[in-house]
Order: C-alpha cells, then structure tokens, then sequence
C-alpha cells in the first residue's frame, strides 16, 4: 500500500537534465518570478519527501532535481558540488541585481527530515503562489500557428 501512494503522490519537481536543462529550468523560474532550488541527489528516482515538498512549495517555488550524471557534470561544476546530498537556493533577482549574479544559498541542516526542510524552504518560498505565465510562443516567420493545448499544457508549473 505505501509504495502505491508514494508512487501515486503529485510529483511537480524538474527533473534537469544537463545544460541545457537548467538554462529551461533558470527560465522557467525567471519568467514566473520564483525562487529556484535545486536538489542535488545521488538517489535514482525521486524519493516521497521530494514529492511531498514540490507540492507544499508548488508555484511559491520551483524545486529541480539534479543526478550526478556525465551531462549533468557543468551544472555540478556550476555550483561546486562534491558531496549528495545537497540542497541550494537561487533567490529570484531583485531590481538591483538586474540579471547579474545571484546569492546562492545553501542548506547547511543536520539533516534531510521533512521538518528541517520545509522549515529551510519556507524562508525561501513565495508568501503566496504566482500565476502561471505560459512561455510565450515563438512564431514561425510565416505567421504560423499558435500551440496546441496539449503542448502549451506542457509548460505550465
């Protein structure tokens, strides 16, 4: 029974993937105005607790999962991770800040319990969800078509 609920529980985590990944990632983020995190896990797979903060921190937050993987080495690189776990923070940018470099903030806790994190996180999140804002559609030179549903389904939080 408990495999069938965590299997079952709202997963709304990113999974990046690469450079490429966390550039759609930092977009993402940047475009709905949230903080980002990232979790930096050895584990394969995502675990309950992950899955319970992504829908607890839901649009107050975007929470990205990396793997130590060879196309994720840039990202590891990126941010100096050696050891896993490891949870960091990226404030959105304030007016000063501009699109300039951004505090990164990381998780120094004892350890990964739910409470911890979610009291670490809560000081990061939102007061309040956002809206979502839809990535606006890039046009073809002709005029094309705007997306379907389904695929502007796809870049909502």
């Amino acid at each position: 029974m408990k495999k069938f609920v965590d299997y079952a529980m709202p997963d709304f985590i990113e999974h990046v993937k690469g450079e490429k990944g966390l550039l759609a990632f930092e977009e993402k983020a940047l475009r709905n105005g949230l903080p980002q995190v990232l979790l930096f896990t050895s584990k394969a797979g995502t675990k309950p607790l992950t899955k319970f903060l992504s829908a607890e921190f839901r649009r107050r937050l975007l929470l990205g999962q990396v793997e130590p993987t060879k196309p994720n080495q840039a990202v590891l690189d990126k941010y100096g991770i050696v050891e896993f776990p490891t949870l960091v923070v990226i404030p959105p940018p304030t007016e000063e800040e501009g699109g300039g470099e951004r505090k990164i903030i990381h998780y120094d806790g004892n350890s990964f319990a739910r409470e911890e994190l979610q009291t670490f996180l809560s000081k990061h999140a939102l007061e309040k969800a956002v809206e979502v804002k839809k990535k606006k559609p890039a046009q073809a030179a002709d005029g094309g078509e705007s997306p379907s549903k389904e695929d502007s389904a796809k870049s909502e939080l």
